[in-house]
């Protein structure tokens, strides 16, 4: 039960790694030209 219930809660941290990334690779260079505007 142990093994099964450790297997589906990594798959969710995966799933949410994913979806994570995801949003993160197009906000990156966003966020960074933001912190360059503001830094000037």
């Amino acid at each position: 039960m142990s093994e099964e219930n450790f297997k589906d809660s990594s798959s969710k941290r995966h799933l949410f790694a994913a979806v994570l990334a995801m949003f993160a690779a197009p906000l990156l260079p966003m966020l960074a030209g933001w912190f360059t505007v503001l830094a000037n």
